[in-house]
Order: C-alpha cells, then structure tokens, then sequence
C-alpha cells in the first residue's frame, strides 16, 4: 500500500455499484454515495420545528426512500431518482421491496443501526440551511 497524494486524494474514485434483485424478476442497481452525497442525505434528515430549542430536530421519515433516492442508479453509477421522488417512492413501493435496496445501501455506504440512531439522538444541528430535501449532486 502506498501513501496517497493530492492528486491521488482528490482523483474521482470509482463507486461501487450492486444489483440488487427486488423479485418477480426485477432488479435495481444500488450504489455508494461520495462524501458530499452521504451529508447531503444526512442533512435530508434535518427539519426544521420552532417547538425545539435551535429550531431543528432530526427525522427517520422517509429514511429509506431518501437513502434509495441517493443510491439507486444505473449499472453505471448514474442517480436515476431525483430528489423529490422520495415521498412517491416512499408511498408507492413496498416495504418489502425498498428493504432489499435499502439493506445494500447501508452495507456498501457502512451506515449501521447504531448510525441510524446517532442521526436522531445528536440533536445538536446548528444548520445554516433549513432544506429537509435531498440533492443527489455527481
């Protein structure tokens, strides 16, 4: 292994993409975020509540429609959701189907459970921008 330069460091890195089989024959392609991708999803989770103390409070809504949306691509590495898709994603496919997608995208994106609790318990937002959408920026 070798020490990685700047170059090195700031040369675009070759995400990993998964199929995922979702039954019945179909299939979706699920891929790694990049860092600026992974804050933006987690800054989705953000919302804005003047009933808190600093005006924000965390939310798992939507979570994993929001994390497919930032996921899901074609084979080769291209978002095919745009970020309001979410709410029709999250209304419109099963829970069963979106666990499949989702279960890869926290693997391949290491988002483990515990993650998922920190996003909600470290209620210490201080968020300049009050957007509760997710971009999904390449």
């Amino acid at each position: 292994m070798a020490q990685l330069d700047r170059n090195a460091l700031l040369a675009k890195e070759k995400l990993e993409v998964v199929k995922v089989e979702l039954g019945k024959g179909d299939f979706v392609f699920v891929r790694q975020m990049t860092g600026r991708e992974r804050d933006r999803f987690e800054q989705s989770l953000i919302k804005e509540n003047k009933n808190v103390e600093g005006g924000y409070e965390k939310s798992l809504e939507d979570f994993r429609a929001k994390l497919a949306v930032c996921t899901v691509s074609d084979e080769a590495g291209n978002l095919v959701l745009r970020p309001g898709d979410y709410e029709t994603l999250s209304q419109n496919m099963s829970a069963a189907r979106l666990e499949r997608m989702i279960n890869v995208a926290q693997k391949i994106n290491k988002i483990s459970e515990e993650d998922k609790e920190n996003l909600v318990k470290n209620s210490e937002v201080g968020q300049a921008d009050n957007s509760n959408s997710v971009s999904a920026e390449n």
